[in-house]
């Protein structure tokens, strides 16, 4: 399972649980055993897929490389254990309930299925994720059932397969796996008939996106304001200008998350850095959407700075209030626990903090309606299914994947966010300081993908749907696990039923 995150290819994802479910069936003698067969299942596939959060650990929360390492090993300890949980569940059950091995399996699933959707974690990967890089029409499905619903379709297979390894019915094999096959067959075609469908558009954005590559040494002391600050405004501004002059169409020009390193909500405006941003506005005389620093109005009690978003037209104008982050990162942008013990800020490179947002926010961009994210507000499907039901045509996600270095994680971490265009089919444009920035359509055709580390712009023409229906997965999607809770319980009630009879 490890070597099936990205950036490499899903190739064990049907069959790759399949050795842990044998496991409990017929290998554990007790609780302790398939609760640790569980454990170091979840723990080796963490340490391969998620290495980089040792990375990240050393460059954003500037931890030795030696503690940082230690951060791994917890991470990779504690992330997953609901698979160390549900394998310990269903062996308890199997024997409480003297539970068949189909059942095992169902409440095996159930729980997965159940804990990718609740379990509390910063990165909730599942393996749905991989198959938007596939080519192919499976992933069109996320539109229906989400991409946790194709994680709970691959976690069926993976029982499915353990399954039939016990039954050593060559037969029984060859028709089960068939029918498999002439599901995926449908379900391909399916999800292209989907794709035609959703091609359709009526309306179209001229975007430019900048990406300036701005090194995190640079980042950090410009956000102290210690330095660096005009250079990173002044490279922004040159590739700016550069690249308008190749694509004057332009409608907006969008710059990623904190760009710009200073604040510019309009009582900070006589500010040095700020006036240099709307003189470049007067020169260039075309709309803005950018990340940037945003505060509270003087006087305001508990003053808190954010990290926050701003919209502005041709003409210097700020079109709508500025978008604050809501979903926060613990230890770099909020210190967990600060609330009720504030020493805590203290000890954490976080300090007091950013404060949050309002949740998710639409704007109007002249005849446009914005979903606005940024960073991994986009990790969240209930995120960008509240801005679909806001009205939003189009989802910008603004973003600095530079903490993470040259690792997979910008790989995931972009995988997971077009994921939310075929779930709500919205276009979704992403911009990024180092990359990977790039559109996709509603139809789930990916545009160009910028480079990695490199400055780079480019053009995009973004078409939609204006006033677009709803998805079923946007409607009903929320759903999804309590029915799958309700699968779980009735066939527990019904195991209980069975036993009392007996």
């Amino acid at each position: 399972m490890g070597t099936s995150y990205l950036p490499f290819p899903p190739w064990a994802i049907a069959f790759c649980f399949a050795p842990l479910w044998f496991q409990i069936l017929r290998k554990s003698e007790s609780t302790a055993q398939a609760f640790l067969a569980g454990w170091w299942t979840q723990f080796l596939l963490s340490l391969i897929g998620f290495y980089w959060i040792a990375y990240v650990s050393h460059e954003f929360g500037y931890l030795p490389w030696p503690v940082s390492i230690l951060a791994l090993l917890l991470f990779a300890a504690t992330v997953h254990t609901y698979y160390a949980f549900a394998a310990a569940i269903s062996f308890w059950l199997r024997k409480k309930l003297k539970l068949s091995d189909v059942q095992t399996l169902v409440v095996g699933v159930c729980l997965l299925s159940l804990s990718e959707a609740w379990w509390p974690s910063l990165f909730p990967w599942n393996l749905g994720y991989p198959w938007l890089s596939v080519p192919g029409g499976l992933a069109q499905m996320a539109d229906s059932i989400g991409f946790h619903g194709l994680s709970l379709l691959f976690h069926s297979i993976n029982a499915l397969v353990a399954w039939l390894w016990i039954q050593k019915d060559r037969k029984l094999s060859l028709k089960m796996l068939s029918a498999v096959a002439s599901l995926f067959l449908f379900l391909h075609f399916w999800g292209l008939s989907k794709k035609s469908q959703w091609s359709q558009t009526d309306r179209n954005l001229s975007v430019l996106q900048i990406q300036a590559n701005i090194g995190n040494f640079e980042k950090y002391y410009a956000e102290r304001g210690a330095g660096f600050q005009e250079s990173i405004a002044q490279r922004y501004f040159d590739l700016t200008k550069s690249a308008l002059q190749k694509y004057p169409k332009t409608e907006l020009i969008v710059w990623p998350e904190s760009a710009y390193p200073d604040h510019l909500n309009g009582w900070r405006r006589e500010g040095r850095y700020s006036q240099m941003f709307f003189k470049f506005l007067g020169e260039i005389q075309t709309p803005i959407l950018t990340g940037a620093f945003s505060q509270d109005p003087p006087k305001t009690q508990n003053q808190k700075d954010y990290n926050g978003l701003f919209l502005f037209d041709e003409n210097g104008r700020q079109m709508a209030p500025a978008y604050h982050k809501t979903f926060l990162l613990a230890y770099g942008e909020y210190t967990p626990g600060y609330d009720y013990f504030p020493w805590l800020a203290k000890i954490s490179p976080a300090g007091d903090g950013f404060g949050r947002g309002p949740g998710p926010t639409v704007v109007d961009f002249k005849s446009h309606h914005l979903g606005l994210q940024i960073c991994y507000e986009s990790l969240y499907p209930s995120f960008t299914q509240e801005l679909s039901q806001k009205g939003a045509d189009l989802l910008i996600n603004l973003t600095n994947d530079s903490w993470f270095g040259p690792t997979s994680e910008s790989f995931q971490h972009l995988e997971m966010t077009l994921a939310r265009a075929i779930e709500s089919r919205r276009p979704l444009i992403r911009s990024t300081n180092t990359g990977i920035s790039t559109v996709i359509l509603a139809n789930g055709e990916i545009l160009e993908k910028s480079p990695r580390f490199q400055t780079w712009a480019g053009s995009y023409n973004v078409r939609y749907l204006a006033d677009a229906p709803q998805t079923f997965y946007v409607r009903y999607g929320i759903y999804l696990p309590n029915l799958i809770l309700i699968l779980l319980l009735s066939l527990i009630g019904f195991a209980i039923v069975q036993r009392k009879r007996e």
